[in-house]
């Protein structure tokens, strides 16, 4: 058995696969697949703002204010905020049935990423993915 380094997955390999994956479920919607992590983000995190959002997905904020202002334009986020130069980010009707599609559309990468696991190699992917989500979310507590 080799080192760990030797088995990991390079986590921009892992974001290139779904974004290419979830286009095809988003493009109907007039999104690209990038945008579902941002909608996720938004429906997860109410009224944040975009400093707050581009903390949650570890990505820079220029990108994200260009990101979520094409979200905004296609009216599936609005900007509650009373103060034009604040944000306090929210999902429309539209953003809130987007979700519904994202959802479902992970389900199924997903479940093909995952096809070729038995019963109980997923079950033990599912535990590692739990703790180390933990771990992940610990650490940024700190």
């Amino acid at each position: 058995m080799g080192s760990i380094t030797d088995y990991r997955i390079a986590p921009r390999v892992i974001k290139q696969y779904l974004d290419s994956r979830m286009t095809f479920w988003l493009e109907p919607l007039g999104l690209q697949g990038s945008s579902g992590q941002y909608l996720m983000a938004v429906c997860f995190n109410p009224g944040a703002s975009m400093k707050e959002i581009a903390a949650c997905l570890m990505v820079d904020k220029s990108i994200t204010t260009r990101t979520v202002g094409t979200l905004i334009d296609k009216g599936f986020v609005r900007n509650d905020s009373g103060d034009p130069r604040r944000y306090s980010l929210m999902l429309t009707d539209e953003g809130e049935r987007a979700i519904i599609t994202i959802e479902d559309a992970l389900n199924k990468v997903w479940g093909e990423i995952l096809s070729d696991l038995s019963e109980e190699e997923l079950s033990v992917f599912k535990s590692a993915c739990m703790k180390i989500n933990a771990k992940f979310c610990e650490e940024a507590k700190n």
